[in-house]
C-alpha cells in the first residue's frame, strides 16, 4: 500500500467495497462542492488523489488537483473531507456536519422507478450502518439514515442523460465524530453522530458492498424482495405522522411503505393516502388528529 503522506483522514487501509468496485477509481478529495456533482463531470479539479486497486490493495497516487471524470467508470466513487456544496433532497443544501461524504456510481442501471431506488438504498444504508456498528440505525422514509429519533443520515439520488447513454450516482452523507463549531443550532438539536472512532472508510466499504451485492435482487424482484426487512427498518410504521405538501399539511398514522416505494398513510379525516414524494415528520403519540 502507498503510503498516504500527511495523515489519512479516511482510513483506506480498512477500505472493502467489494469486487464490484475493483473495476473503478476511488476518488479520495480533501474538498470538494459535491461529491455526486464531481462524479457528473461537473465543476473544477478538486485537490485529492486517485486511488486504484492492484489486486492487492487499494493503492494511492500523489496528491494533487484531481478533475471530475468526463464519464465515471462503473464502480467508481469519490468520497471527501468536506463538501461545500453538498446538495440533500428537494434542491436543499446540505450542511457538512463531518463524517463521510461519499457519492458512487450505480452499475447496472436499474429500471425500477425513482422512489422505489431510493427507498431500497436508503434501507441497504441503515443496515450496513446498522451491522457495522451494532446501533439500531433505522430508516426514515423515503432515504434518511435515523438513530434515537434523530437524523444520521441522508442520501440522493441523480440520473443525467448523455446522448444514449444515462448515469445514475447515489449519494450519502453520514455524520461521524463531534461537531464543527459552526453546526447551526437548529441543525444540532435533530441531528446525531456516529462516535469518532468509527473510520469514514469502513462505513463506506459496508454500504458499498452490501449495495452491489444486493442490487441484482432488486432488479430480479423488486421491494417486494426486502418486505420482512424494509418493514423492520422503517422507524414511521405506526407512528403518528405530518405530512408537509405544498398547499398544507395532512396528519395521520403511517402504516408502511408499498412495493412502489411510496408511504402509506391513514389521514386523521379518515382517507388513505399514497404519497411517492414529500416531507413527512414524526409527532409525539395522540396528536394524529389536529383538531
Amino acid at each position: 500500500m502507498i503510503r498516504l503522506s500527511g495523515g489519512d483522514w479516511f482510513g483506506l487501509p480498512g477500505y472493502a467495497p467489494g469486487d464490484v468496485r475493483t473495476d473503478g477509481f476511488l476518488y479520495l478529495l480533501d474538498e470538494v462542492g459535491s461529491t455526486s456533482d464531481f462524479l457528473l463531470g461537473r465543476g473544477d479539479p478538486a485537490r485529492g488523489r486517485l486511488c486504484r486497486w492492484d489486486g492487492w490493495g487499494w493503492q494511492a497516487g500523489d496528491r494533487g488537483p484531481v478533475s471530475p471524470p468526463t464519464h465515471a467508470r462503473p464502480g467508481s466513487a469519490a468520497v471527501a473531507r468536506r463538501q461545500t456544496a453538498g446538495r440533500g433532497r428537494q434542491g436543499r443544501s446540505w450542511f457538512a456536519a463531518g463524517g463521510l461524504n461519499l457519492s458512487w456510481v450505480v452499475s447496472p442501471l436499474p429500471r425500477e422507478g425513482v422512489a422505489r431506488l431510493a427507498v431500497w438504498t436508503g434501507l441497504l444504508a441503515a443496515e450496513a450502518v446498522a451491522d457495522l456498528t451494532g446501533l439500531p440505525v433505522r430508516l426514515k422514509w423515503p432515504n434518511d439514515l435515523w438513530l434515537d429519533g434523530r437524523k444520521l443520515g441522508g442520501m440522493i439520488l441523480d440520473l443525467v442523460q448523455r446522448g444514449p447513454d444515462r448515469l445514475l450516482v447515489a449519494g450519502l452523507g453520514v455524520n461521524i465524530g463531534p461537531w464543527p463549531a459552526a453546526m447551526p443550532p437548529q441543525v444540532r438539536a435533530r441531528a446525531v453522530s456516529l462516535p469518532a472512532d468509527v473510520r469514514p472508510a469502513a462505513v463506506a466499504g459496508a454500504v458499498l458492498s452490501r449495495h452491489d451485492a444486493e442490487l441484482p435482487d432488486l432488479l430480479a424482484g423488486g421491494l417486494a424482495a426486502f418486505r420482512p426487512r424494509l418493514d423492520a427498518a422503517d422507524c414511521l410504521r405506526g407512528r403518528p405522522v405530518r405530512l408537509q405538501e405544498a398547499d398544507g399539511e395532512v396528519r395521520g398514522t403511517a402504516l408502511g411503505i408499498d412495493d412502489d416505494g411510496a408511504l402509506i398513510l391513514a389521514a386523521a379525516d379518515g382517507s388513505r393516502r399514497v404519497v411517492l414524494a414529500g416531507d413527512v415528520h414524526l409527532l409525539p403519540v395522540g396528536t394524529e388528529d389536529p383538531r
